[in-house]
């Protein structure tokens, strides 16, 4: 079997894993090992993250990403949710074995059940597929260890939540309203899966900034306004007359959904 690799990292024996198998990040960029079948598919993402500080190894199947894992101990494994030769939940649960890296899953239509038994076996998130570039850049800079970082495995998230006429969708990184789809982008869905688990309350800039940013607020900044007014126009909302997110003046945002 052969891998494409946007650079070669030098090999290390796969023996007892440091820390419990956590691997320290070193400085330089992300090093991703992708497990794609499809050649078009993998060459994309090559050329389209060496742009964002991101090394790719590519493997094709799930055997293959298996025998790498350990000799390149990558920052991030990134597989699509059918990989060939070897099942998703075997690929998770030995990959969690040899070494403590999050894993996204790539899911699709109709793959939503092997991504449910896939985070149950240990995966850390999932991500659309085909994979949009700057969604996935994204995910994969918030996989890095520390604040920036994404939840450690083993705080599991409800892959879907209710209220009202809104229900989101984990896996399929989708919302729907009234029963209608309605396609978000990845920070739009970040602000609505945080209003959804906290319906009701008000929920401040500087929570909803931490939450989906990942940082501290700057003094100055209208970004998440903005984002609040591409996510009325989704909803099909209005500011002046809101039916899910109430503007509170100098706090913050609620969601109402008529429920409870």
């Amino acid at each position: 079997m052969t891998a494409l690799t946007s650079s070669s990292p030098a090999p290390s024996p796969m023996g007892a894993p440091d820390d419990e198998g956590r691997v320290e990040r070193m400085e330089g960029p992300l090093r991703v090992l992708l497990v794609e079948p499809e050649s078009e598919q993998s060459h994309r993402l090559v050329l389209s993250l060496s742009g964002h500080d991101v090394d790719i190894t590519v493997c094709v199947d799930g055997a293959e990403a298996l025998l790498r894992v350990g000799m390149l101990r990558p920052d991030t494994l990134l597989t699509s949710a059918d990989p060939p030769e070897v099942d998703l939940e075997t690929l998770v649960r030995v990959t969690r074995r040899a070494i403590d890296i999050p894993i996204l899953i790539g899911v699709g239509p109709g793959d939503s059940q092997r991504a449910v038994r896939a985070l149950a076996a240990g995966a850390t998130a999932c991500v659309s597929r085909p994979y949009r570039i700057p969604e996935l850049s994204a995910l994969l800079r918030g996989s890095l260890p520390g604040p920036e970082g994404l939840p450690e495995v083993g705080t599991p998230r409800p892959t879907a939540l209710r209220s009202g006429d809104l229900e989101l969708d984990a896996l399929g990184h989708r919302l729907f309203v009234d029963g209608q789809p309605v396609n978000l982008a990845l920070r739009e869905f970040g602000i609505m899966d945080f209003l959804l688990r906290h319906s009701g309350r008000v929920v401040s800039r500087e929570e909803l900034w931490t939450e989906v940013w990942h940082k501290p607020l700057p003094p100055v900044n209208n970004t998440i306004a903005v984002h609040i007014r591409r996510l009325r126009h989704k909803l099909g909302d209005s500011e002046a007359r809101p039916r899910f997110i109430h503007t509170v003046r100098g706090i913050g945002y609620r969601l109402d959904t008529g429920q409870g």
